[in-house]
């Protein structure tokens, strides 16, 4: 079994925990049953292959136990019954969505070992349970840019926004961010008019995307409910947010919890707004990744082997 998982950026300024998208960054898994479960193999390659667990405690077989356990098969298979083999483009706790794609992956694939019982919107639901909200997980199964609506009884509707023309511009520093530490930074209440402005914002973004308006961009992705709070963990967000518009983009925000900082752009202006962005980081002496993506169309995909 084969899996190519994208990256996913979440809440695009003011969409929290409802808007996301998936990135031309991938992820790649590659499950095979072992014949001798005293050699099975768990290698990890690229990002986070010296620090990740390979064994139960890794979330990307956690996700592929879930499956068993949903379908009563773990008596069946356990983690000795595979070899598994995870490569990582995806840089870890950047909000880039990694955990996503982990857990993604190994209910893809979990699917597939047991007959493609579950289907995409059931694969996608467990993935919000074992994530605990939807931002990054959506847009890792369906692809582009999505609203994630909670039903209740965690039914999650998907809405799919046209994908807009403009390339993604992230910096990603040196240093990882720990998904609970940026949400325990933010506070428990929030005063009326931050949500009212949340609000507008979203409903300008969202329109600007309908309508591919990207001019408005500048002020449809502010927002009041969590970047100001998780600035206090990234110093300089606002320099990264101003250097980008100031040379070109659209509009730019913390991905997801960050640490790492995104901007939509027209494609001739990309490379140039991605140097000016690590320079800021270079002044902190922090060094930086810098990725230019495209928004990815399909999300999680099975290759043929």
């Amino acid at each position: 079994m084969k899996v190519k998982v994208p990256a996913t950026t979440a809440n695009l300024g003011p969409g929290f925990d409802v808007l996301g998208a998936s990135l031309s960054l991938y992820n790649e898994l590659e499950v095979s049953f072992a014949s001798d479960p005293k050699k099975a193999k768990f290698v990890i390659e690229g990002e986070g292959k010296k620090i990740l667990p390979k064994n139960e405690s890794n979330i990307l077989w956690k996700a592929m136990d879930a499956v068993f356990g949903l379908l009563d098969l773990r008596e069946k298979y356990n983690l000795k019954s595979f070899n598994i083999k995870l490569t990582n483009n995806i840089p870890l706790s950047s909000g880039l969505g990694s955990s996503s794609a982990a857990r993604a992956a190994g209910i893809i694939a979990a699917n597939q070992i047991c007959g493609n019982k579950l289907t995409k919107g059931e694969m996608a639901q467990l993935g919000v349970k074992l994530e605990g909200h939807p931002d990054n997980i959506i847009p890792a199964f369906y692809g582009g840019v999505c609203i994630s609506i909670n039903r209740g009884d965690d039914n999650i509707e998907v809405i799919k926004l046209p994908i807009p023309k403009m390339q993604a511009v992230v910096c990603t520093p040196g240093f990882e961010l720990a998904t609970e530490r940026s949400r325990n930074i933010l506070p428990a209440k929030y005063e009326r008019k931050d949500v009212v402005f949340n609000l507008a914002r979203i409903s300008l973004l969202t329109k600007a995307f309908c309508d591919g308006d990207f001019k408005v961009l500048k002020e449809a992705m502010q927002d009041k409910l969590h970047q100001p709070y998780r600035a206090k963990l990234i110093p300089v967000m606002q320099d990264l947010i101003s250097s980008a518009m100031e040379n070109g983009a659209y509009g730019a925000c913390l991905s997801g919890s960050g640490p790492s900082m995104i901007a939509f752009c027209n494609k001739n202006k990309a490379q140039n707004i991605a140097k000016c962005m690590a320079k800021i980081w270079k002044k902190e002496t922090v060094p930086t990744k810098t990725f230019i993506l495209d928004f990815d169309k399909t999300g999680a995909i099975t290759p043929e082997n």
